[in-house]
């Protein structure tokens, strides 16, 4: 019905419009003939057919022009404003006529090109082996992590974790054997750092590194040790392995005080030189180094946390 009497009322309008003038135009030859009066008629013409023709005009208006207004500015906020999430308004949604249905068609296919975006997006911030972030999901996250941690003046720990020996352990157990070490390892990890603003991405190879955001240096340090504990406690066999019989992680621990203002790319830079701290003393340990301290740019720890 609502379709049916949309289409009448244009129909209606336009047809009255052309009445009009038609109407106006007889009317004028026979006032010309009875009075002689050319102008008299031209003028009563003149106002009709204006009647007539804004008539047509606000139906026009009211019934397809401003819809398809509302529907071209839904569509432009949905450019400009994707992942808001916004509907198509109710009173569109629930015509029955072509605007309609054009409306109807387009919110599908715009919620359809939204899904997929998703799943695009997920698809490039997650490595596909392990399911854990990458670089650029670690860009990402670094544009609200550093804004916030420096507005609460709280610290920053960063963890580089690298697998011991991981070339000999591929080398000898195959690359499916190395690939399920990685996963065993993610999980770990992902059981370990569960806050939403923990960051745990996969570097690539056999190198994980982790930011937390709020944490201090001891409680980074215990982290990273229990992390270090239940990687070994899953006992991967690694028989290739100078270290231990199974497969062991080394950590480096870079934390900066509070209230320092620390570019997080220094940190990651601090985090590798503690990993090789690690690896220098035999790996299988965690070291840590401060950031920002009282009297140096970067203070190493005199001792490390090696395994027990």
């Amino acid at each position: 019905m609502p379709r049916i009497r949309s289409r009448f009322l244009l129909i209606f309008a336009l047809c009255g419009g052309w009445l009009s003038v038609s109407a106006v135009l007889t009317a004028a030859g026979w006032l010309s003939a009875k009075f002689s009066s050319i102008l008299l008629a031209a003028t009563l013409a003149c106002i009709v057919c204006g009647l007539g023709v804004t008539l047509s005009f606000l139906t026009l208006k009211r019934q397809w022009l401003g819809p398809i207004r509302r529907l071209t500015e839904h569509v432009r906020l949905e450019h400009d404003f994707g992942n808001t999430g916004r509907s198509l308004p109710v009173d569109l949604h629930s015509r029955d006529d072509e605007i309609g249905l054009l409306g109807r068609q387009l919110q599908k296919l715009i919620e359809e090109l939204r899904n997929h975006n998703a799943a695009l997006l997920e698809q490039t911030l997650n490595d596909p082996l392990t399911g854990l972030g990458n670089r650029r999901m670690l860009e990402h996250r670094l544009n609200m992590i550093v804004p916030l941690s420096r507005r609460l003046h709280c610290t920053v720990s960063a963890m580089m974790i690298d697998v011991d020996h991981f070339k000999a352990f591929n080398d000898n157990y195959g690359h499916p054997a190395g690939d399920a070490c990685l996963v065993e390892i993610a999980g770990v990890l992902r059981d370990t750092f569960r806050r939403e603003t923990d960051v745990v991405v996969r570097l690539g190879g056999e190198e994980f590194l982790v930011l937390l955001i709020n944490t201090g240096e001891e409680e980074a340090l215990a982290l990273a040790d229990a992390m270090r504990g239940m990687i070994q406690a899953l006992g991967l066999p690694h028989a290739f392995s100078p270290v231990a019989p199974v497969v062991t992680v080394s950590v480096g621990v870079v934390t900066s005080p509070n209230g320092i203002l620390v570019n997080i790319d220094d940190m990651i830079t601090y985090a590798d030189q503690a990993l090789y701290d690690c690896k220098a003393h035999g790996r299988n340990r965690v070291a840590a180094r401060l950031v920002g301290g009282p009297t140096s740019d970067t203070e190493s720890r005199s001792s490390s946390i090696s395994s027990r």
